[in-house]
């Protein structure tokens, strides 16, 4: 008796049906109620709950037993912020970013490279023209496609594809009209069972240090390259360790077509990082090993770089950001601020590495949950002798007039929403020259909104 009690208590809606069945069924039992002893009223009554408990058993079975109803097609479900075809989860995102830049020196930021190049800043730096000039962007926006596809020979398959417009200064396109500009490609990898194919940013760097500035990369020393690659990652005590083969490159062809370039090298670029993650911030070491080689004079050299990274939490929200680098950083340093080898010894014959060090600290403070400022400096300086320190380029086996380089960036960004990004900065570069102590300043005032989808 308790347990069919309990059982008919816990379903409300079937014990009203069969409460509403029992005056029906108490009227048709009357009579034989009066006439029957005591006894047999208990029997009747025993009877009647068996009637009822039935009665619930019998809705029970017709409620459990009805289709359930969807809404979606069951071939393709809605996942968090994917969209699952199959089984594989497709995720689309990226950004419009439009930027109003205001630089010395006669820079009117053509449109071309729309936020410039340090070595762009050098020349306008030395040009001696005083005017500001202005220039409008909308060529950093990104977009970006992601998926997901589980148990692939048992292991998540993960891809990403991510394409911009800001291609170089000799691309199609310009803005006397339409400024329209092809897509270009900024990473195409795929992650399985800690494997990595294809082309993202380079194992030499740690993105967790990257300073926010409002022009993308934009600084005299931190290491911000993308590049083809196999890379593997694992498990390391406090943190990860990945080792990757990148693609060798030692070699640069100018806007005017100098080829600058040795051939194309014979061994890949093998680089490391050991990441340690935790509560005290995220540090890396970081290491690459280069073979630079010169076919026509049958010469090479063996060398590398090595980078210390941090990020530092402080008080509150706020970060310290710091990397430091040494070696044959060439193209890897300062969106390729100085050439692989000194080019006056490459004239010559000879391969010889260029060394240098760099070296980007940065504190990111916030004024409240959605205003926040970063103050960043950034610094490198070449430390190999030349071949032949004059003023005039290639010769003095650079690529410009200059052999250290300086920046500081100060911004005020307003994070409006999750999806809306307001800010402004302030950017100063100085170039020190080769062929004297003397140096060429280079400033640029940038406005930005980043409109996330």
């Amino acid at each position: 008796m308790t347990t069919r009690n309990a059982s008919f208590r816990a379903r409300p809606l079937t014990r009203a049906i069969a409460l509403a069945g029992l005056p029906l069924m108490a009227a048709m039992s009357t009579a034989t109620l009066a006439q029957d002893s005591q006894s047999a009223q208990s029997d009747e009554v025993e009877q009647l709950r068996q009637r009822v408990d039935q009665l619930e058993k019998s809705l029970k079975g017709a409620v459990s037993s009805a289709p359930e109803l969807t809404e979606d097609n069951p071939y393709i479900l809605r996942e968090g912020d994917g969209l699952k075809i199959g089984d594989t989860t497709i995720s689309f995102g990226g950004f419009i970013k439009a930027d109003a830049i205001f630089g010395s020196g006669g820079d009117g930021t053509i449109n071309t490279y729309s936020t410039g190049l340090p070595r762009n800043f050098a020349s306008y730096a030395a040009s001696g023209n005083n005017s500001w000039k202005t220039g409008f962007s909308a060529r950093e926006s990104r977009f970006s496609f992601g998926t997901q596809t589980d148990d692939v020979a048992g292991h998540t398959l993960r891809t990403y594809l991510e394409m911009d417009f800001n291609q170089g200064d000799d691309a199609p396109g310009n803005e006397v009209v339409s400024n329209s500009y092809a897509p270009r490609l900024r990473q195409a990898y795929g992650n399985w069972n800690g494997w990595e194919f294809g082309q993202t940013y380079t194992t030499f760097t740690d993105l967790a240090a990257l300073p926010e500035i409002l022009n993308q990369g934009k600084m005299a020393a931190f290491i911000y390259t993308t590049q083809p690659m196999i890379r593997y990652n694992m498990a390391a005590p406090g943190g990860k360790f990945m080792v990757a083969l990148e693609n060798p490159s030692d070699g640069f062809i100018s806007g005017s077509g100098t080829d600058f370039s040795y051939d194309d090298q014979s061994y890949p670029d093998l680089t490391a990082r050991y990441q340690i993650r935790g509560k005290y911030g995220f540090y890396s070491i970081a290491g690459v090993l280069r073979n630079l080689e010169d076919d026509a004079s049958d010469d090479e050299e063996l060398t590398g770089a090595v980078s210390l990274s941090a990020r530092i939490p402080t008080i509150g929200r706020d970060d310290l950001r710091m990397q430091y680098s040494y070696g044959a950083l060439g193209r890897y340093m300062g969106l390729y601020t100085y050439p692989e080898v000194d080019l006056a010894a490459q004239s010559a014959g000879e391969v010889k590495a260029l060394k240098s060090y760099g070296a980007t600290i940065a504190y990111r403070h916030f004024w409240s949950p959605t205003w926040r400022t970063s103050i960043v400096g950034s610094h490198t300086e070449i430390t190999s002798d030349l071949t032949n320190p004059v003023a005039t380029p290639v010769a003095n086996g650079t690529l410009s007039y200059f052999d250290s380089s300086t920046s500081a960036h100060v911004n005020l960004i307003w994070q409006a929403s999750r999806k809306l990004e307001l800010g402004v900065e302030y950017a100063y570069w100085d170039f020190g020259n080769i062929a004297d102590s003397g140096s060429q300043q280079y400033e640029q005032v940038m406005a930005s909104a980043k409109m996330n989808f």
